[in-house]
């Protein structure tokens, strides 16, 4: 593939367009992410003139941790969308919709993560950033399912258990934060723990698995 945006390329004009589409996509994406990350950072609070170390993170600890949350949450949904385009062929008008859809939902992680992390924050905020990453979570789940499924999306050489099985583990995080929508701010680390570990387990064991055992039916 010619780099991104290549005016030197000799190509087919339906080609070029269909490469165009693709390319744009990805920047747009890649500029989203870079946005929300750096917007993240703004929400950082540094006392002015701190006595110590100690005091500056007793001041800014909660500003600092929405700052690392925001970050690794963004870029786990940028390595998932790195994953994704490097394995496509061609966007279609459903792939960029849902594309668009979910880079709508990042560029609010930011102010997600501030309102749950707001000093004396209520429940209400802590469901809204809920709401937030578990959206995020569904648009990239039907991101990959929808490319792992049409004929065309995906380059031809990726096998339907590569496809499957990194599509599938996708929905972990859609369903952890589903169940955060019901749980109060306090109660989220007895109940948050054991069922990441489930969904951890269910996407790095029970997944893989699975389709390693239909790859061996397949070949036989």
């Amino acid at each position: 593939m010619a780099e991104i945006e290549s005016l030197a390329t000799a190509e087919p004009l339906a080609r070029h367009i269909e490469r165009h589409h693709t390319d744009r996509l990805i920047m747009l994406s890649d500029g989203i992410f870079a946005i929300a990350t750096t917007l993240a950072a703004l929400e950082i609070r540094l006392p002015d003139h701190p006595a110590s170390l100690a005091a500056l993170l007793a001041t800014s600890g909660q500003s600092l941790v929405a700052y690392l949350l925001s970050f690794v949450f963004t870029a786990v949904f940028w390595i998932a969308n790195r994953e994704l385009f490097a394995r496509v062929a061609r966007t279609d008008n459903v792939l960029t919709a849902l594309s668009l859809g979910m880079l709508c939902m990042i560029a609010v992680i930011p102010a997600a993560v501030h309102i749950f992390y707001a000093p004396g924050g209520i429940d209400v905020g802590f469901r809204f950033y809920s709401l937030i990453m578990c959206v995020c979570g569904l648009l990239n789940s039907a991101m990959w399912i929808y490319a792992s499924a049409k004929p065309g999306v995906m380059r031809s050489e990726i096998e339907s258990a590569e496809r499957w099985g990194r599509a599938l583990p996708t929905v972990t995080m859609p369903v952890l934060f589903f169940a955060c929508l019901f749980l109060e701010k306090k109660q989220t680390i007895w109940v948050m723990l054991p069922l990441a570990f489930v969904l951890v387990a269910i996407k790095r064991v029970v997944i893989p698995r699975f389709w390693a055992t239909k790859t061996v039916d397949s070949a036989a």
